[in-house]
């Protein structure tokens, strides 16, 4: 697991609309043995956690692996996808489709972005440009895409421009493509929604039909990736596919356009030593934690009470089972144990809490120690 999640999930951003040096669009100017590490050192100084590489009707894997290789030295995810040039509309509806990893890395070693691609294209020469169009419109896309029994989601690009869904279809044949279950289970997202009276005339169109709503830099050279302001951030336990797709899917939840702060005091770890059975244990908790749950035998009272004890927080006059709670403490810690709890206050300010078994707690804030 990704250093990121050892607190559980997290706000990450997402970056869906990425070009590379396979694309004909794209320029790069720099020495080209330096080329992967300078395209993750963008990634890493805008901040992206996880990228879509979409490609004008092209998917370059030996190129993506080495990407992907280098990314996740950096703790950076990257995902496999086409910026695919639909046959749809007035100039196209430019249709980002993100692929599962069995697409491409199976036993058989096919490439079946190729297979796809080469299929949709049929007859047509010299696609791997933005301006080509398959043979294709969005409802036979998709046909075809299932016929490959492989995962895959779709978020449109730019939708609103005129090569975009929103841009390049009437709100009428917009709301007769989302009436398609086939089109509603594979489209998760739009791409670059700016427009307030154009976002409020395709949701009246849509309702509840209505996807995330995402960004993408669609950068053309590195200084590119970084330059947009605006960008989604969603709230992944893991770099995957899965993570990705599940997130859009509950975007009420785990789509933002800003990265949520957190505004409420939360522990981020507790710590334990000495010769008791948890000694040498650390646990990390999520900043949105507020419930422990699960089957008798998985020590939910034994953390419980480890945190009661360095909080001091005194047993209530309904408190039951004492002596067995008490007893845990005694059995997990032993003599000498000590506890950490390491915390953060509401201002964003850490601080410790210290508890030697027998001996009253310490709350260390700033480098100062104070007796609580």
């Amino acid at each position: 697991m990704y250093p990121v999640f050892e607190n559980g999930s997290c706000w990450v951003k997402v970056d869906f609309h990425l070009h590379t040096r396979a694309d004909k669009e794209f320029r790069y100017a720099g020495e080209s043995d330096r080329y992967i590490r300078d395209y993750v050192s963008a990634l890493k100084a805008a901040e992206v956690g996880v990228g879509v590489i979409t490609n004008h009707n092209k998917f370059d894997p030996g190129e993506f692996k080495a990407l992907r290789k280098a990314a996740r030295h950096e703790g950076i995810e990257l995902l496999p996808g086409v910026e695919l040039s639909v046959n749809d509309g007035q100039a196209g509806v430019h249709t980002l489709v993100v692929f599962a990893d069995e697409w491409f890395i199976n036993p058989q070693q096919t490439n079946h972005i190729e297979s796809f691609l080469t299929s949709t294209f049929a007859g047509i020469d010299n696609f791997e440009n933005e301006n080509a169009r398959s043979t294709e419109n969005i409802t036979q896309t998709i046909q075809r895409l299932d016929r490959y029994e492989r995962d895959y989601f779709i978020v449109f690009a730019h939708v609103e421009a005129p090569n975009g869904l929103w841009g390049g279809l009437s709100p009428g044949r917009i709301r007769e493509l989302f009436d398609n279950e086939l089109i509603r289970r594979r489209v998760t997202g739009f791409q670059k929604v700016m427009t307030h009276d154009l976002r409020v005339k395709i949701k009246d169109v849509l309702g509840e039909r209505y996807p995330a709503e995402v960004q993408g830099c669609d950068a053309k050279t590195l200084d590119h990736i970084g330059a947009r302001k605006v960008a989604s951030y969603l709230k992944l336990g893991d770099y995957s596919f899965e993570a990705v797709r599940f997130a859009l899917q509950d975007f009420p939840h785990r789509v933002s356009r800003e990265k949520p702060a957190l505004r409420h005091s939360h522990i981020r770890q507790i710590a334990f030593e000495g010769a008791g059975s948890l000694g040498g244990t650390v646990v990390k908790l999520s900043p949105e934690l507020n419930t422990r749950r699960g089957i008798r035998g998985i020590v939910k009272s034994s953390i419980l009470e480890q945190l009661r004890y360095p909080l001091d927080i005194p047993f209530g006059e309904k408190a039951s089972d004492r002596d067995y709670k008490e007893n845990l403490v005694n059995n997990l810690l032993k003599s000498g144990g000590k506890i950490t709890v390491e915390a953060v206050c509401r201002h964003g300010r850490p601080y410790q809490i210290v508890r030697i078994f027998g001996q009253e707690p310490q709350i260390i804030f700033d480098g100062q120690i104070q007796h609580g």
